[in-house]
């Protein structure tokens, strides 16, 4: 049966976002629904269906009003003149980014399978060990298979491309943006993908599908040496659904509190379905915070390079990445000494890019309130 695709129908969505988002006309978003409504019905009616994943009956309408939104905007571009012809087109080349990046990473993914047929799992799932737990096999075995508690965390590993394009929908209609949302996205996006190479993984699900989540490997039987997964993207190393999130979190401050407090809930939703879900380590997500944080300063535009915040965040962020990765490679054997070790690791490192980011924010703060 066709499926359409879940995480490409939110991105859509975050197009009709956008559109929603400059305050069309009553007529122009009943012209909207009317081409949705219309391409849903053709599509199921060629297809018999857009597939059998939790909540495909209400996801699945983003695709369809994303692509109606592109049509109107794309029509309103014809017919109108002037600085609403400007505006329309910038609108659609707005929306029309976020997808045509995500069929350009959908075909370059795979390739990761062929350029890096061995992963480095086994050196993941041995520093979550050092923990004194497996966090992904814990929490995998909390959500039974099937069950809507599952299917609505999957909704959440899905809608990441949303809480991006909603991040930058928001800012986008800022006359004043001390941060440059777009390109910190698609930067985050590009240099990730290609870390990917640098350090592949798949995931406890992919990498021990035997056992995942009821049983788990016996560390002391696991070779510290790379793998050889197949099929599996190596899309692991850093967790780029945890660092779309805390992009999400760090750039609400703008929000209301109410919105702001729906950014906190999702960017914990988010850390708890890619654990539970089996699609992360939890040294995935530790790694998503300074490498975030690098792209967070980078693109603090309201901050000039010369200041101090801006460039301590920038090198903390680059240096802590770039640390993690060896040692998570090549040094692991210090975090076996005792469970102490790396929770101190692991624990210095959130708290210091929190702190540095929060300092980055409150500068931000007093030199937009001038």
């Amino acid at each position: 049966m066709f499926e359409l695709n879940p995480t490409f129908s939110f991105t859509l969505l975050g197009t009709y976002v956008i559109y929603v988002w400059t305050r069309p006309s009553r007529s122009e978003w009943l012209a909207v629904l009317i081409v949705a409504v219309g391409l849903r019905s053709v599509c199921l009616r060629l297809t018999g269906g857009f597939g059998a994943y939790y909540g495909v009956w209400w996801i699945s309408w983003g695709a369809f009003l994303g692509i109606a939104s592109m049509i109107v905007l794309a029509a309103q571009v014809v017919r109108l003149r002037g600085p609403e012809r400007k505006s329309c087109r910038d609108t659609f080349n707005a929306g029309a980014v976020f997808p045509l990046s995500s069929l350009l990473i959908g075909y370059t993914v795979p390739l990761t399978i062929w350029l890096r047929p061995k992963t480095y799992d086994a050196f993941l799932l041995a520093f979550d060990g050092s923990l004194g737990f497996q966090p992904s096999f814990v929490l995998g075995r909390l959500l039974p298979w099937g069950s809507n508690a599952w299917g609505l965390t999957t909704v959440v590993y899905y809608a990441l491309p949303l809480a991006g394009i909603i991040t930058y929908a928001a800012h986008r209609t800022k006359r004043h943006q001390p941060v440059a949302i777009l390109p910190l996205l698609l930067s985050l996006i590009v240099i990730g993908f290609a870390q990917y190479g640098a350090y592949p993984a798949v995931g406890p699900r992919y990498a021990y599908a035997a056992v995942y989540p009821q049983g788990q490997p016996d560390l002391a039987g696991v070779a510290l040496q790379p793998m050889t997964v197949p099929a599996s993207p190596r899309n692991c190393m850093p967790s780029l659904h945890l660092a779309g999130a805390l992009v999400l979190w760090w750039n609400s401050r703008i929000w209301t509190r109410w919105a702001r407090s729906l950014a906190g809930l999702f960017l914990l939703a988010t850390a708890f379905s890619t654990l539970a879900l089996g699609e992360h380590y939890l040294a995935d997500l530790v790694v998503a915070f300074p490498f975030t944080l690098a792209f967070q300063a980078a693109w603090t535009t309201a901050i000039p390079v010369s200041q101090s915040a801006r460039r301590r965040a920038f090198c903390a962020g680059v240096i802590l990445t770039i640390g993690w990765l060896v040692l998570l490679r090549y040094g692991l054997r210090p975090f076996f000494a005792s469970p102490v070790v790396p929770w101190v690791a692991l624990l210095f490192t959130l708290a210091w890019c929190s702190k540095l980011e929060s300092n980055l924010a409150d500068l931000v703060q007093l030199r937009t309130a001038r």
